[in-house]
């Protein structure tokens, strides 16, 4: 999409247009006022409507798009291929590299991890390509949990990964239960505070240590007595 953008986003904007004409006939889709000194958008001198918004709105939120996937995964890009050999078409092709699933050695029984990509990759040999499961779910409903319990696991992840997003959820949920119409003006650092409280709130926390050290704070204007 990037490399043909411009072809890609006149088919874009002309839909945009249509949808706007279909609500009121007499709108039509404008560049927005230009001034010497602008400072809350572009200031793009342009010839129409169309080169604005690509140069303004497309072009900047792919290129930050494909900045954000080559930072998120380019780091994980040897463990995210070896759980897609999984899948029984490339596994019948490709091994999968038992030093690129070390990332989730944790969840593994790694003592027979190798013998069941073996076994794995022996099944589905046996089976055509068009007999064999595309993608990660119909992987799963294919794996059977008792005889390949390493890679069922692995299947999981590789199944969830794109949607996962744990921390913000964590997060927002905490919000949720800090935040209501009468206490919305918390303060940033107490907000956060009472959030990773609520967040790890599986972890004890030993008052008399955070007596001792709220009592050698130094911001304090009246002094401290125990």
């Amino acid at each position: 999409m990037r490399d043909n953008i411009d072809q890609v986003f006149s088919n874009i904007f002309e839909k945009a247009e249509k949808l706007l004409k279909s609500i009121d006939a007499q709108e039509h889709i404008q560049i927005p006022r230009i001034v010497a000194h602008q400072k809350n958008r572009s200031n793009i001198m342009v010839a129409s409507p169309e080169e604005y918004f690509r140069i303004t709105v497309a072009i900047p939120f792919l290129d930050d798009f494909i900045h954000q996937l080559t930072e998120r995964f380019a780091k994980h890009k040897k463990s995210l291929s070896s759980l897609h050999c999984l899948l029984p078409n490339v596994c019948v092709v490709h091994k999968v590299d038992l030093e690129d699933l070390s990332l989730y050695k944790q969840f593994l029984d790694y003592d027979t991890l190798a013998a069941e990509l073996d076994l794995w990759r022996q099944k589905w040999k046996q089976l055509i390509a068009v007999d064999r499961p595309k993608n990660a779910i119909e992987t799963i409903s294919e794996c059977n949990q008792c005889i390949y319990p390493n890679i069922y696991i692995l299947l999981k992840i590789l199944a969830t990964l794109p949607v996962s997003t744990a921390t913000p959820e964590r997060s927002f949920s905490t919000l949720r239960r800090l935040k209501d119409f009468l206490r919305n003006s918390t303060g940033q650092e107490r907000l956060t505070g009472l959030a990773l409280l609520s967040v790890h709130r599986e972890i004890n926390v030993d008052i008399e240590e955070v007596v001792n050290r709220f009592s050698r704070e130094k911001t304090r204007n009246v002094q401290f007595i125990l």
